[in-house]
């Protein structure tokens, strides 16, 4: 599965992510992760053909020392269908683009070294 990862955090930049993450995403009820919905207008044909598999997320994880973007879009109706798929183009780039703002809100540049 495809991600956009970035690490090493320090526990500081994974506090005040924690702290904004909720402001763009929606917790999940597992500690660290945390879900984006999709835009009806980003989701690829299959995605919106399948209205009772509605709404489509991509998910966030919270690690340690890292934050990861996966590009997996999934639906909380059922575990295996056809509109559970990588995530299109478009849609990466709705997600590295919200990742921009995560970052900034929480006061942590993305460029290192």
């Amino acid at each position: 599965m495809q991600a956009f990862v970035v690490d090493p955090l320090t526990q500081e930049e994974i506090r005040r992510l924690a702290q904004v993450l909720p402001q763009y995403t929606e917790p999940s009820s597992i500690e660290g992760l945390y879900w984006i919905p999709l835009p009806e207008e980003l989701l690829a044909p299959v995605q919106k053909e399948h209205k009772d598999c509605q709404p489509h997320y991509l998910a966030v994880e919270l690690g340690e020392d890292f934050i990861s973007f996966e590009f997996l879009v999934r639906n909380f109706q059922r575990v295996r269908c056809d509109c559970i798929c990588p995530a299109t183009n478009p849609q990466k780039l709705f997600v590295l683009e919200l990742a921009k703002k995560i970052f900034a809100s929480a006061g942590i540049p993305l460029k290192r070294g």
